[in-house]
This record gives structure tokens, sequence and C-alpha cells, in this order.
């Protein structure tokens, strides 16, 4: 029985990952002004679970974040940078 009951376990992690998926996403981001500006979003964005990698650029005004959508949601990248005092911007 409890072989079975390990297999199911072992089903339900894996059908679970299966389900994850890596999505990148572009967010505009306004009030950038330096290299320091950039830093700080960055690390608030890798701060959150889920998150793999985050790319922010000051001149073209946007982060690029590669994050699991079963961990963490768009909505909660934008809630992040609006935490560091900077405008993440609705994308379309």
């Amino acid at each position: 029985m409890r072989c079975f009951a390990g297999m199911l376990i072992s089903g339900a992690l894996l059908a679970g990952l299966a389900s994850a998926k890596e999505v990148t996403t572009q967010i505009p981001v306004s009030g950038m002004t330096c290299g320091s500006c950039a830093v700080a979003v960055r690390k608030a964005l890798t701060s959150l679970n889920g998150v793999k990698k985050a790319e922010v650029s000051v001149e073209q005004n946007k982060a690029i974040v590669v994050y699991e959508d079963s961990q963490v949601t768009e909505k909660q990248l934008r809630e992040a940078i609006n935490k560091t005092g900077f405008k993440a911007e609705a994308t379309k």
C-alpha cells in the first residue's frame, strides 16, 4: 500500500511539473534614470520565487523577465517593480 501511495504522490508531482510553463515577458518600466535604478528593479524581480532571469534596461525603459507561471504571475512582477518606486506599465 505504501508503494501505491508513493506512486500516486510521484504522479501528482510530475503532473504539476508538466503544467508549469516558463514564460518570457517584457514589462515597460518608467522612472529609471541610471544603472542603480536598473539594479534595484532587477533585484526586486529576482527575489521573487519562480523568477529565473531578469534583465533591465534603462535605455529601453523595460524589464525582460523569464519566470515559471506556476510560481509567480505577471501582476506580482509589476507589483515588485512598483515597490521599488518605479512604475511598471501594464503590458498590452
